[in-house]
């Protein structure tokens, strides 16, 4: 049986936390049918963009075709009892890791002390902590170091494939004692206050096969970030852990090839509309959509506005005097 940062799996494949939508419904229905471990969208101890009168959305769909699709969704954009009501979700059976990007030990040590609890693993996006920190991969590897000493869990980074031209991986992994390195080639970057996360299949395989000899050398447990049905690595990285695509095959999602621009920042949406569906609509990663009507519960996170845009809309619910 597969083996990931010294648990033991009971297969190959598992989500990975660059899927953002933290659907209680999708973790469970993977888990069922066969997923080992399910990582957290990951969390920072503030979403960036949050704001108590708009909600941003967390997934634009930008193309998809028979080569894969071509998506940006918003990282950090999870709430922590968001994510503390994922963690208590995942099925007995699966490993749950908790992915996090930190700025500093103290906000990590804050983290894992909300949320942490009972999680089989921690996992410390390197690129996003770079980001959040203003600082360089030198910094985050010794707060990852620092973060591992006081670790009761075993620590796993993740780092994306394009900034390994940047580290000595296994220098990464000895200097930081991770006891495992997830490997992504979805390209996270910032814009002002406003996160991303591009998953491209065309940039997957590029990036995965660049690193593949550097990966044969170490000595620590590996997995990858990869679309569903796409395993370039399978003969040097033995878990596949999905990227946010794989919703929309849980979806069962067939739409018409599509394109469209890649914005510079999410559209703020104001809380007081609601989603409105119409007959027909469908594609909540939440399962709320049931019946025509206003849903209820919304989080926002946009799916069904990209996949199904002919049957929703935003609109004000007015209560009558």
């Amino acid at each position: 049986m597969p083996r990931f940062a010294g648990l033991q799996l009971r297969s190959a494949w598992g989500l990975s936390s660059d899927v953002e939508v933290a659907s209680a419904l999708m973790v469970r229905d993977a888990v069922a049918n066969g997923a080992s471990v399910v990582f957290t969208p990951t969390v920072s101890i503030v979403d960036p963009l949050y704001n108590p009168s708009n909600a941003y959305t967390r997934f634009k769909l930008l193309s998809v075709d028979s080569g894969g699709a071509f998506a940006l969704t918003r990282p950090l954009s999870s709430q922590v009892e968001e994510i503390q009501a994922l963690l208590n979700a995942v099925p007995t059976e699966a490993r749950r890791v908790l992915s996090i990007a930190v700025g500093s030990l103290k906000e990590a040590e804050e983290l894992i002390e909300r949320v942490g609890k009972g999680v089989d693993a921690v996992e410390l996006d390197v690129n996003l902590s770079c980001l959040l920190a203003g600082k360089d991969l030198t910094y985050i590897i010794e707060l990852a170091k620092e973060l591992n000493a006081l670790l009761k869990t075993p620590l796993s980074l993740k780092i994306n494939a394009a900034s390994t031209s940047l580290v000595s991986l296994s220098k990464m992994v000895v200097d930081s004692g991770a006891s495992a390195l997830v490997l992504t080639p979805n390209l996270v970057y910032k814009l002002g206050q406003h996160f991303f996360r591009l998953h491209s299949p065309h940039v997957s395989t590029t990036l995965l096969l660049g690193v593949a000899e550097e990966l044969t050398s170490l000595d620590v447990s590996l997995a990858c970030v990869t679309q569903v049905e796409q395993n370039i690595l399978s003969s040097i990285v033995p878990i596949r852990l999905y990227d946010v695509t794989y919703m929309l095959s849980w979806l069962s999602y067939t739409g018409p090839s599509r394109s469209s621009g890649i914005p510079l920042s999410w559209r703020s949406i104001s809380r007081r509309l609601k989603v409105y569906a119409r007959e027909g609509a469908r594609f909540c990663p939440y399962g709320l959509i049931r019946e025509e009507g206003f849903v209820s519960g919304c989080n926002y996170c946009g799916v069904c506005l990209e996949l199904n845009p002919a049957n929703v809309e935003l609109a004000a619910s007015i209560a009558p005097q």
